[in-house]
């Protein structure tokens, strides 16, 4: 079975001045040269997630954490994706590419931003009239302007910015079952090794796994970094054997869920049902 595979590196969310779109840089540059200036120059403001170079074409969404409450009701203004050419000498904005809707968390410091869906489904209306947002093989550059102010009417200290490649569509669920462990770190959780491609969705991590106990007790464990599963405190866990509870919620960064692809042909599968049992894996601590 094919899968599809991605080239991924490090995190590309970081501080840059000027309006969106404006030339960063003294002299134009690959978009590979310019993902690594930005990355060298450290965390912005504005903390973007997923933390990959490559995306899947088909990709969703991203994650905006912000240090205070901002403005709401204008962020489109200040949100901008570009197309970056191969010598980095031109960009060339995309049209249209967010579904203009703001989803703030309860704390009001997350956004999620979401590339239009019905662009990025095939066959769909907008798909066929404008064409997906991402193509195969094309570097991008998601602006985020330092003109956007904070709820007190504040600026914050410059924007953010990620570049990225687009590779691959991602049309397979994930696979829980395929997950390895080295103690109680999980070996992969999104594409860190090369033998299983797997990028998941953050934020759906986070919140889509249970821990189980050799004695029954249940936990949202807290994921580092690193991948490395610990206690709700910080602890890390104590020798034992465990399950992992992944929800069937858990989706990748195309959407596609442990419950059902994201783009499923009921005209094709009039029987289609999507899982709604969480997958068990089982592990243990040494």
């Amino acid at each position: 079975m094919n899968q599809p595979c991605w080239i991924v590196f490090a995190v590309l969310a970081v501080s840059v001045s000027g309006r969106a779109g404006q030339n960063l840089f003294l002299e134009p540059m690959p978009p590979e040269q310019q993902a690594d200036a930005i990355e060298k120059t450290g965390t912005g403001p504005i903390a973007i997630e997923p933390k990959f170079r490559t995306l899947p074409a088909n990709f969703l969404k991203f994650y905006l954490h912000f240090p205070e409450k901002m403005e709401r009701g204008s962020a489109f203004e200040h949100l901008s994706l570009f197309e970056i050419s191969e010598d980095g000498k031109t960009m060339k904005r995309v049209l249209d590419p967010f579904r203009e809707v703001e989803l703030w968390d309860e704390t009001q410091k997350r956004m999620t931003l979401w590339f239009h869906p019905g662009r990025q489904k095939p066959g769909v209306n907008l798909n066929v009239e404008f064409g997906p947002i991402l193509e195969t093989g094309k570097w991008y550059r998601l602006d985020i302007s330092e003109q956007w102010k904070t709820e007190s009417g504040e600026r914050l200290e410059g924007g953010s910015a990620m570049v990225f490649r687009a590779g691959a569509k991602d049309t397979w669920q994930p696979k829980p079952s395929r997950w390895q462990f080295e103690g109680a770190k999980l070996i992969p959780l999104g594409s860190w090794n090369p033998r299983i491609e797997e990028q998941l969705d953050p934020v759906s991590l986070r919140t889509s796994l249970k821990i189980r106990s050799a004695d029954g007790e249940e936990f949202q464990p807290r994921v580092s970094g690193d991948l490395v599963l610990q206690e709700p405190d910080g602890k890390s866990l104590s020798p034992g054997e465990y399950e992992l509870v992944v929800s069937p919620k858990l989706e990748d960064l195309a959407g596609n869920s442990i419950a059902r692809p994201f783009n499923v042909d009921l005209e094709k599968n009039p029987n289609f049902k999507p899982r709604t049992e969480p997958v068990v894996v089982q592990f243990e601590i040494p």
